[in-house]
């Protein structure tokens, strides 16, 4: 996982700093900086575990904004249901194959762009929602369908957001990412061809505000992969632990 790969883990921060503002919409512009460091394992065989310190901001202005990779644009932004559309730069998959020296050979990825669209219900229970991503720039031709429930709950002055979500990767997607072109394969490394999987993702995301403007937050995520992706010859491992802190400060 490179310095792109993890901000996937400040999307889930940012997503919380989002919830915790929808109480407070009078200003057109807002927008949030910080710091950020992130400890995450590698499914792929021998891979490092990848440790990075990086910028993190968010920036929204009346319906449009850009939140950790994604530029999108609030269709709908009621009190119950919402609908964002727009682009985003997929790093949910590792284009280094954890830097891990037994694939140098294997064709080079890059980061797909995709055009996605959530829609979602803000209840007195969570936010529930719906999300799908198709690439659009020719790297796999896949998509990405997902459903998620987040939680929320106050203990004095930390703020808690629970999430689970279940992800739906393509064939194409699974063979881009995990799979083994026949042509590069050998005795040591077999062809593989990908196959439509699900991913599972367990995660808690903290919040505290350290002052009026400056926010102390943390987050732990577990995935699990199904066998389509842990049966690859790439891959060793079928879960991925990541621990992500860091501060942001709210600029206006």
């Amino acid at each position: 996982m490179t310095f792109k790969n993890s901000l996937c883990i400040v999307s889930l921060l940012l997503m919380s700093a989002y919830v915790s503002a929808q109480v407070n919409k009078d200003d057109n512009h807002r927008l949030r900086v910080g710091l950020a460091a992130v400890s995450s394992d590698t499914i792929y065989r021998q891979g490092d575990r990848q440790n990075k310190a990086f910028p993190a901001f968010d920036y929204e202005y009346r319906d449009f904004y850009f939140q950790a990779g994604d530029v999108g644009y609030k269709i709908l932004d009621g009190p119950l249901w919402q609908w964002d559309a727009g682009l985003n730069v997929d790093l949910s998959g590792d284009v280094d194959r954890g830097d891990s020296a037994l694939f140098e050979n294997l064709p080079e990825l890059h980061y797909p762009l995709n055009a996605f669209t959530t829609f979602g219900a803000m209840t007195d229970y969570g936010l529930f929602e719906l999300r799908y991503d198709h690439e659009i720039n020719n790297k796999h031709n896949g998509h990405i369908l997902s459903a998620s429930y987040t939680a929320f709950f106050k203990l004095k002055d930390w703020r808690f957001y629970p999430k689970l979500s279940q992800r739906r990767y393509s064939a194409e997607y699974v063979d881009y990412f995990y799979g083994v072109p026949s042509g590069f394969a050998d005795p040591n490394l077999p062809a593989y061809r990908g196959e439509q999987s699900d991913v599972t993702e367990l995660s808690v995301t903290i919040l505290k505000n350290i002052t009026p403007k400056w926010y102390w937050v943390s987050s732990l995520q577990s995935q699990w992969f199904n066998d389509e992706i842990s049966d690859s010859p790439l891959v060793d491992d079928d879960q991925r632990l990541s621990l992500f802190v860091g501060v942001l400060y709210e600029l206006f």
